[in-house]
């Protein structure tokens, strides 16, 4: 009998600790944080060149997102744009178009209307979510507006990861997206389309912008040159295009076709001697032809996209 009066107080014992062991624990754990009153720190990793795949479904790219912080993480934004050479008014310089009014005075008050709701367009990609953002973070290289297209071949992509911890602390971090040369196929024949080639304004010479720019060109051409070498028995078209800054059929754009035309062209040759001269490709797989703005894809008086238009294209037959 005594026997078992010591071992139900053994056990009333253990209870009463364990007891008061899961309260103390409890306290422990709903003991409130503190504010930091600084961001948390960031580590990014993006790798060097992305080159997404047009032939393979959900062909990704991963960023490591390391967080280290005292604080429960909030939520995250990540927003990338592309990354184009200054103001649109430099772009039409650099490209060489002449800086010609594209509406008439009737037309300024929708141009007005039309560069309003521009202004207000949603980023080409944006993701947000709450608590941590993935360590593993992957992108497949399309937009994420209701067109949904892909990455623009050998260009440059602004990635900026925003983090807020539950004080509304926030840190940001900013990096690049290098996307590769994206060889697209159109039946037996293939496409290049680089939007990223620098020229100075009414001029194809390579060598009349910065050397900021010149560095920059040379690392595309280096990487059209690696792109071109893979495909050694096909014969190479290059297209110059360029920006439209009236709509198609007026005399505005008749007047500017007797420019581009010609400047267009001028500019696919350049292309073609720096590849030969400097990549040692054959000059007999060329062949040249200045599109103008016979075929724009991006809207004439689209100030956000038309950066789009100025483009140099291969196109590859065999």
């Amino acid at each position: 009998m005594k026997h078992e009066q010591k071992v139900w107080t053994l056990i009333a014992i253990l209870t009463i600790i364990g007891f008061t062991a899961g309260i103390f624990a409890a306290c422990v754990s709903t003991k409130p944080q503190e504010n930091p009153n600084a961001g948390p720190g960031l580590s990014v990793v993006i790798p060097e060149i992305f080159s997404p795949s047009p032939d393979i479904e959900n062909d990704k790219m991963t960023i490591a997102i390391n967080i280290n912080h005292p604080v429960d993480i909030k939520d995250w934004n990540i927003v990338i744009q592309p990354v184009r050479q200054g103001s649109a008014q430099r772009q039409t310089a650099a490209a060489g178009e002449p800086a010609a009014p594209r509406q008439t005075a009737a037309a300024q008050t929708g141009e007005q209307a039309a560069q309003g709701e521009r202004r207000q367009r949603a980023p080409f990609f944006e993701q947000s979510g709450t608590g941590n953002p993935p360590a593993q973070w992957q992108w497949d290289g399309k937009s994420t507006r209701p067109s949904g297209e892909m990455v623009q071949s050998a260009t440059d992509y602004r990635f900026v990861l925003t983090v807020n911890d539950i004080f509304d602390n926030n840190a940001e971090f900013e990096g690049v997206i290098s996307v590769d040369v994206l060889v697209r196929r159109e039946g037996d024949n293939l496409r290049i389309i680089v939007p990223s080639i620098i020229f100075p304004g009414d001029s194809s010479d390579l060598t009349r912008v910065s050397e900021d720019e010149q560095r920059s060109n040379r690392r595309v051409l280096r990487s059209i040159a690696n792109a071109l070498t893979k495909y050694p028995d096909y014969r190479i078209t290059i297209e110059g295009h360029a920006n439209p800054l009236s709509a198609a059929g007026t005399p505005e754009w008749t007047r500017q076709e007797t420019t581009l035309r010609p400047l267009s062209e001028a500019r696919a040759r350049a292309v073609g001697e720096y590849l030969i001269t400097n990549h040692n490709i054959v000059r007999t797989r060329f062949s040249y032809t200045g599109m103008g703005t016979s075929k724009p894809v991006a809207d004439f008086n689209d100030d956000e996209e038309q950066w789009k238009n100025r483009r140099v294209e291969f196109i590859l037959v065999k």
